[in-house]
């Protein structure tokens, strides 16, 4: 019994002075943890440091810091804190996974955002820039088409009327320049559509691209259920063995 009481009495003082020397180490630094781990840690301040999560900064560090935590695949964490070196400050961060529906949502609304969410800034500026060069195409032969069609119902109601009055000379005149001014809102409304087409063409590549070629999470290998994914930590790197059943 007493061999039990000295064992427990010496269990609890272990435990004690871990605790007591993690705290010692630890002090005035920043914590940070993050779900999942292996996301990257960008501290800007005074100084500008970084590491992977679960990583604590043992650095002697005051004032305002700006903190972001990102990792592929999930939405950036960023936030502002003020560090204190007299006591530990802990930051435990959930991270959103980004999914195939928010980045077509965006997409949707403007061709080009959701390949900018996924981190794919080229190709997103490329939908983008095609989608406003369409939009201002459309909107240049949407005005030349108004005013061809107003310049041909012009000359319209001007042979109506002198088809009442007028002279055949006058009516031959005026027939070809109506000719000419129909000729010309055809040809002015036939390109407004090609504009239109290039804008639903532009709009619909772009959805069927984020749809398609969703970028799925990097390193992770699946066979029939049983995955292999890398880990990292501020310790040592590895793989993450994994199934389902």
């Amino acid at each position: 019994m007493a061999l039990k009481r000295i064992l427990a009495t010496t269990l609890i003082l272990i435990c004690f002075l871990i605790t007591l020397s993690v705290e010692n180490i630890l002090a005035g630094s920043l914590v940070v943890r993050s779900v999942p781990a292996g996301a990257q840690v960008v501290l800007t301040g005074e100084v500008v440091l970084s590491g992977v999560t679960p990583v604590a900064f043992d650095q002697t560090l005051i004032g305002d810091y700006k903190l972001e935590i990102k990792k592929y695949g999930y939405e950036t964490y960023d936030t502002r804190i003020v560090l204190d070196p007299s006591k530990i400050t802990e930051v435990d961060a959930t991270l959103s996974k980004k999914t195939r529906f928010k980045a077509g949502a965006r997409s949707f609304l403007v061709p080009g955002w959701g390949q900018q969410y996924v981190s794919k800034k080229g190709k997103g500026l490329v939908f983008t820039s095609l989608t406003i060069g369409a939009v201002v195409a459309y909107l240049i032969a949407d005005a030349d088409f108004d005013d061809k069609r107003e310049s041909y119902l012009t000359k319209r109601d001007e042979y109506d009327e002198t088809s009442q009055s007028g002279t055949y000379e006058e009516l031959v005149k005026l027939h070809a320049e109506l000719t000419d001014r129909r000729a010309k809102a055809y040809d002015a409304e036939s390109w407004r559509r090609v504009s239109i087409g290039a804008v639903i063409a532009v709009w619909g590549i772009n959805m069927l691209d984020i749809v398609m070629f969703f970028p799925e999470e990097r390193g992770v290998f699946s066979v029939k259920g049983i995955a292999v994914a890398p880990t990292a930590s501020p310790e040592m790197t590895g793989l993450k063995l994994s199934m389902e059943f």
